[in-house]
């Protein structure tokens, strides 16, 4: 059951609060709540319901995050009890509020699909699921997460976990997210390990003492600890430094067909969408293609695509065509796929710009040709936390309204180079930079 209102959860004013279904989130637009489908698996069925059910207590829009959720934007106040009751009742959701805010395990999007996956993937989740719902967890947050990345054709290279496994060889690597060391472990003692990692931390939370900040991130917990202190306590053996799990997302991780199979006739259909957004009824349309071209489910990506497994070569052209039509991205070109923003003016009071006008004025106009550009409505950077190759932020206190700021290779938080631009002026710049660096893109040639 959810909370009464007052004790659902604060407004996106407050940075750091990540939503859950049961304890969602005040916006300029309404409530926002996140619905998290199992090992990144969201069948037609289940499309179809959390649409219908986004239209009926929402305003229909619909965001992908990078944890490979989906959020329900504009709730009334009135929906968010048969909303919950609904995804409870459909399995998608856990009924207990602390096991739904901890439920962040991001899973291979081709799990079942990709031949190259360990077999032993779907006894690993399960057992990851059970750890994340101990119940001695309560004072985990809900911006903890893990993430499995089983490597294959769709390795999660690009995944920021406080706790990250990849599949090396026959063992699994802990890599936890800010520690230099990582640690090799059997595959039995992954589970063990990473339970007493997710215990040491809830109680780092609870037991700081007076004066030290308790640890919000693992991160924060290495920082203060180490990281080699940290696998240690843990039974694991810290050793040299594993691939970078922060490095971006692999160039398979585009728009378009993707062979899994070794002749090449049968793979999956990676698809984008505008600034990561969609509308009820595009959910559903996507949910009708998935079963008229592949298995019939959508997998969620920690990229802001989605996949259709289980699709033949041969079908991928109408496929596309199909996914154009229900307003996707089939076309790794777009230059939608290389913007980030948050909902800005449309659905954040804490925005001074239309950030998604913006963006689809930048697009029209060819931009960002290379890198990737945030536009963010104010300082706190909710759509992209990272640093960009270009920063945009809303003039909002202080500023002027419907302006921007400009950072390179930098954060929302960062101090801007250049203020007070229009949309029509940042355009300029960018296309100006393009011309005095030889015709690349201002994002390639940052000092």
């Amino acid at each position: 059951m959810s909370p009464p209102a007052a004790e659902r959860g604060p407004s996106m004013a407050l940075r750091g609060w990540c939503p859950s279904l049961h304890e969602p989130m005040r916006s300029g637009d309404g409530w926002l709540a996140r619905v998290k489908p199992g090992r990144a698996t969201l069948t037609a069925g289940a499309a179809r319901l959390v649409a219908a059910l986004a239209a009926g207590h929402g305003n229909g829009r619909i965001e992908l995050t990078n944890r490979g959720n989906l959020q329900l934007r504009g709730i009334a106040e009135a929906g968010l009890r048969p909303l919950a009751d609904a995804l409870v009742g459909a399995g998608l959701a856990d009924p207990d509020p602390g096991v739904e805010r901890r439920r962040n395990l991001v899973c291979p999007p081709l799990l079942g699909h990709d031949p190259a996956l360990d077999p032993r993937l779907p006894a690993l989740i399960a057992a990851l699921e059970g750890a994340l719902a101990d119940p001695a967890l309560e004072a985990v947050p809900g911006k903890f997460g893990l993430a499995l990345d089983g490597g294959g054709a769709l390795p999660l290279d690009a995944s920021r976990a406080d706790i990250l496994l990849r599949a090396e060889g026959g063992a699994l690597r802990v890599l936890l997210d800010g520690a230099v060391e990582t640690a090799l472990c059997p595959w039995e003692e992954a589970v063990p390990a990473v339970s007493r990692l997710l215990r040491r931390f809830a109680a780092a939370r609870g037991g700081v003492p007076e004066g030290v900040e308790e640890p919000r991130r693992l991160r924060d917990l290495v920082r203060r600890e180490g990281g080699a202190a940290l696998l240690r306590e843990v039974g694991l053996l810290p050793g040299a430094a594993g691939p970078d799990p922060g490095s971006g997302p692999g160039s398979a991780a585009r728009p378009g067909f993707l062979a899994t199979a070794p002749d090449g006739r049968m793979g999956a259909f990676l698809l984008g969408l505008p600034l990561g957004r969609l509308g009820a009824a595009q959910l559903a349309s996507l949910g009708g293609i998935a079963e008229r071209f592949g298995d019939g489910t959508l997998r969620l990506t920690p990229w802001r695509l989605l996949v259709i497994p289980g699709v033949l070569a041969r079908d991928a052209s109408r496929l596309a065509g199909a996914v154009a039509a229900a307003g996707g991205i089939a076309d790794a070109g777009d230059p939608l796929l290389r913007i980030r923003a948050c909902p800005g003016l449309r659905g954040c009071a804490s925005a001074g710009v239309d950030t998604e006008a913006d963006a689809a004025t930048l697009a029209a106009r060819g931009l960002p040709r290379a890198g990737l550009l945030h536009l963010s409505g104010c300082a706190k950077g909710c759509a992209h936390p990272g640093p960009a190759a270009v920063t945009l932020v809303g003039e909002t206190p202080g500023g002027e309204a419907g302006r921007y700021g400009i950072r390179r290779d930098a954060t929302a938080r960062e101090a801007p180079e250049r203020r007070g631009l229009s949309i029509g002026e940042v355009a300029d710049w960018l296309l100006g930079a393009q011309d005095r660096t030889g015709g690349q893109d201002a994002a390639q040639k940052v000092a």
